[in-house]
């Protein structure tokens, strides 16, 4: 397989990890490069590409990066409101998450009330109904592969192209987008680490490696 390693020697896995992004590298790489497995507390060798759990990920980092899930440059794609804010929404019901942290809570729609009300800060949307939803890995400000994750099951249709955006250039990252009212709407995005992959298995989801790598 053809993978510009950019100067690290391998991948470093989380001991006991047998998630899909897993089974995916040991599938491809075929020993050709070494894939080594970590305690969760051990020092990862900085010629390593570590790749799992989020929490996993943070930890060797040693911080928290800030999700900035509505960039800029998707601002005239998302065809509904969203916001920033450190009050709960109270007589209305929205979709919401945390600001600050990837994973601190998992986003839900709220009621009108205090019912699984969370520590701030939130960030609010309106909410919305898509009838697909695909992943497209985006790297070096080109999409280099997609993955649909959500939708019609039994029919999956191919991801739409994405056009009128102007993707930022060197920019990497996962950007989730999905259909509504006949519209591509951007669901969100996310810094290129602990994103899962939405394709299939095969020599084609190589690209995906080549993702993470650049991540």
């Amino acid at each position: 397989m053809n993978i510009n390693l950019h100067g690290y020697r391998g991948f470093a896995l989380q001991r006991g990890d047998n998630s899909k992004e897993a089974i995916l590298l040991n599938v491809l790489l075929h020993g050709d490069v070494p894939l080594v497995r970590f305690p969760n507390t051990q020092e990862i060798p900085s010629d390593l590409i570590p790749c799992g759990s989020v929490e996993w990920i943070e930890s060797i980092l040693g911080y928290h990066p800030v999700p900035d899930y509505y960039p800029e440059w998707v601002s005239k794609h998302l065809y509904r409101k969203v916001w920033k804010g450190d009050k709960w929404m109270l007589g209305e019901r929205v979709f919401v998450k945390p600001s600050d942290k990837y994973k601190r809570f998992t986003g839900f729609i709220t009621t009108d009330g205090y019912s699984k009300k969370k520590k701030p800060p939130y960030i609010f949307s309106e909410i919305v109904s898509f009838d697909n939803e695909w992943r497209y890995y985006i790297s070096n400000g080109k999409v280099i592969e997609t993955g649909w994750y959500s939708g019609d099951e039994i029919n999956i249709p191919d991801a739409p192209t994405i056009t009128g955006i102007d993707i930022p250039n060197g920019l990497c990252c996962a950007a989730d987008f999905g259909t509504y009212n006949g519209k591509l709407c951007c669901v969100e995005v996310h810094h290129p680490f602990a994103c899962g992959w939405y394709g299939n298995i095969s020599t084609d989801s190589s690209t995906y490696i080549q993702w993470v790598i650049d991540g």
